[in-house]
């Protein structure tokens, strides 16, 4: 083998793993249904970005779903996050008429990755659902401060 095809060989080997890192992201997690369930919906809308895009937010993963006017899938949402929160530190919780409406959970780290799960429902006539899944090699409390200083 030439060295140029051993070169070329360990670069395909490297960004095989450096794609498997990012389809591994989210796959523990219940809340990763949500995303393949309703992802690809009409009027759904589902935002992954690349490590290009992130640079600036220093994060190395993020995905959302936004949905509108479905309440099935906002009480799927609602189960998938209960069972993803069982050993999640809550950062911020609002409960309105006894039910979670944002919530914003610290998983365990993986590896030396931090990982947030941010929800939220619009209180609006029109029913809005937004659930974002973060990774970061950032604290929890940085996170949230570069999420609500870029809006």
């Amino acid at each position: 083998m030439t060295l140029l095809n051993k070169i070329w060989l360990w670069l395909l080997l490297i960004a095989a793993l450096a794609a498997s890192e990012q389809l591994n992201a989210q796959q523990d997690l219940q809340i990763n249904k949500v995303f393949e369930q309703y992802g690809k919906k009409k009027g759904v809308v589902m935002v992954q970005l690349t490590k290009e895009m992130l640079q600036g937010y220093d994060f190395s993963f993020f995905k959302s779903i936004v949905i509108k006017n479905d309440s099935s899938a906002v009480y799927f949402t609602r189960e998938c996050i209960a069972k993803d929160q069982e050993g999640a530190k809550k950062i911020k919780q609002v409960v309105r008429n006894g039910e979670v409406i944002s919530i914003v959970l610290q998983l365990a780290p993986r590896g030396e990755e931090n990982r947030l799960i941010l929800y939220n429902e619009s209180s609006e006539e029109e029913k809005e659902m937004t659930l974002i899944y973060i990774e970061s090699k950032s604290d929890a409390e940085k996170i949230m401060t570069m999420i609500l200083k870029k809006k």
